[in-house]
């Protein structure tokens, strides 16, 4: 009777196995920091009169900046250690891309079925509004959903850029990296000033269709800085 071994799993599977090492500060952190904020929030409403305040406090955003934090200490954390296992800076990217990705998707999954059972509970019965968008602005459940997903990916990827533009040139390279990015604002903020075109931009976005301002920019936001993570990561030495 022969044995079969099973296939040892892919270095990709491996890699991305190495990110969920992780996995209780991942999910159960920010699981917990909502369940937090969400219990203040409801406490808070509780003891007022019903009608008194209306309060969407965006304390839901956290998720968005955790997954950035999350996300850039990873590489920092992982990267010297698979690359010392022989693992090529390729493989890493791409499961690295991988993990963000189901990140993304598992928070954007819960933040939807968070926003749905607020919504069909009137606000978890005191009107608060902690996890979902209001109706103008969403749409849909499947455009909040997706809204959510490429958010939180775009906040993942950037995060990912930020660690990897940390462990090329340290913290030398994240302070230039902000100073750049804060000339950039200003230019566009002179720009846009001097020709007025805040209003007419503001209304272009206001009319676009619901698709486009909440699912395609975060996701034209994302598609620069995944190249730029590549093109940080194939020139760090560790």
């Amino acid at each position: 009777m022969s044995t079969v071994l099973a296939p040892a799993p892919s270095r990709l599977t491996a890699v991305a196995r190495v990110h969920a090492q992780n996995w209780q500060i991942a999910f159960l952190w920010p699981i917990g920091i909502l369940a937090v904020i969400a219990g203040i929030t409801w406490t808070v409403l509780a003891l007022v009169p019903r009608g008194s305040a209306e309060v969407n406090t965006g304390g839901a955003s956290f998720v968005f900046f955790f997954g950035l934090v999350l996300f850039a200490q990873s590489v920092n954390q992982f990267f010297p250690f698979v690359s010392g296992l022989g693992v090529t800076r390729w493989e890493f990217f791409r499961a690295t891309a991988a993990v963000v990705g189901v990140h993304a998707l598992l928070f954007g999954t819960l933040m939807i079925a968070l926003s749905l059972v607020e919504r069909t509970t009137d606000g978890f019965g005191v009107g608060m509004r902690l996890f979902s968008l209001t109706a103008p602005v969403a749409g849909s459940v499947v455009i909040e959903f997706l809204f959510f997903v490429t958010l939180i990916a775009l906040a993942n990827t950037l995060g990912v850029l930020a660690g990897a533009i940390y462990l090329r040139w340290r913290a030398v390279g994240l302070w230039a990296t902000g100073l750049l990015l804060t000339v950039l604002l200003g230019v566009v903020v002179v720009v846009f000033t001097w020709q007025s075109w805040w209003v007419p931009v503001g209304s272009a976005i206001a009319d676009s269709p619901r698709p486009v301002t909440m699912v395609l920019l975060p996701l034209a936001l994302t598609a620069p800085a995944a190249p730029g993570v590549w093109a940080v990561l194939r020139r760090t030495t560790v």
